[in-house]
């Protein structure tokens, strides 16, 4: 693994992905009003300044899993538009499943809040292992 053939603008494009999808994911056109039922919150709760700094504290985390998934996709031999899809899906049922599954069952949380929050993370990890492929 040579950490000189990491793409800073495939990373960035990756993180910038991550959003979008958020951004649509959680947006009226999808799931935004199931998401706000189900976590009791309202419009004003999700736009007030304080979500500002959950949008930053997402961005970096997205930064952060865009260059692990980096790391990862060049252990591929060859790295194609496929390997980096196929990890990032990988990463998202690997992950992102299993860590919504302990407090769904253990805190009791709705199975729906289960679907569209694991169901992001692997809609998003699996374009973002497509983005960083195509600069890798």
């Amino acid at each position: 693994m040579d950490i000189a053939h990491i793409s800073i603008l495939g990373i960035a494009l990756a993180a910038v992905a991550n959003s979008m999808i958020g951004a649509l994911w959680y947006s009226p056109l999808l799931f935004a009003n199931i998401w706000m039922e189900t976590v009791k919150k309202t419009r004003e709760d999700i736009s007030s300044s304080s979500a500002n700094l959950g949008y930053l504290l997402t961005f970096l985390g997205s930064i952060i899993s865009a260059y692990v998934l980096s790391l990862l996709i060049q252990l591929f031999d060859p790295i194609t538009l496929w390997s980096g899809a196929t990890l990032g899906f990988l990463a998202g049922i690997g992950f992102s499943v299993v860590r919504e599954i302990s407090p769904t069952i253990f805190e009791g949380r709705n199975t729906v809040l289960f679907f569209i929050s694991a169901g992001y993370h692997v809609v998003s990890l699996t374009i973002m292992g497509t983005i960083v492929a195509a600069f890798t």
